[in-house]
């Protein structure tokens, strides 16, 4: 699967069975970042639902890259750029860039302090469903009930996934 194959029109909720190939294409895509990124960033991982083999999701890949000191982090938008990714918005602790044309963005980069709370939490979710299939199916089934509610809504289909990836934080971290 190339990146043509990815993409999503800009606000819709569609779920695409999962697909091996996603692993492929993050791996690719990890390569240009770090060979373009040098020692700005200290781990780039694959996340969100496209990184859970067998769970469905929206065909877009959601990327982590890790910085020392999220100060750090504006450094990359010139580099980011040059690779097609545009800045998008800034959250709390991180800085949010995309990829692929404004209405069918294809990549998602979340660039966030390395082993900060929200790194932690992003891989926790992802181990606990890779680790717990019985999870992930409730995941996805919760995900495919959202999306045929919302589904030119993407932000309440986000919105009702909050509790459950929280419950599941909970879950993984024994508490």
């Amino acid at each position: 699967m190339s990146s043509k194959a990815l993409g999503l029109k800009r606000g819709s909720v569609q779920l695409h069975p999962y697909a091996k190939q996603w692993a492929a294409e993050f791996e690719r895509e990890r390569n240009r970042l770090l060979t373009k990124l040098g020692n700005l960033v200290v781990d780039i991982q694959h996340i969100g639902s496209t990184s859970v083999p067998g769970l469905s999701a929206k065909p877009i890949l959601d990327i982590s890259a890790g910085v020392r000191r999220f100060k750090d982090a504006s450094k990359l938008t010139s580099s980011l750029r040059e690779l097609g990714y545009s800045f998008d918005r800034s959250f709390q602790h991180q800085l949010f860039f995309a990829k692929g044309p404004d209405a069918n963005r294809t990549h998602y980069l979340h660039v966030m302090r390395y082993k900060g709370a929200k790194w932690c939490s992003d891989a926790l979710f992802r181990n606990y469903l890779i680790q717990h299939p019985r999870r992930a199916k409730e995941y996805a089934q919760l995900k495919t009930r959202l999306a045929k509610q919302f589904p030119h809504e993407r932000q309440k289909y986000t919105d009702g996934k909050n509790a459950f990836i929280k419950e599941t934080i909970r879950m993984a971290r024994g508490t």
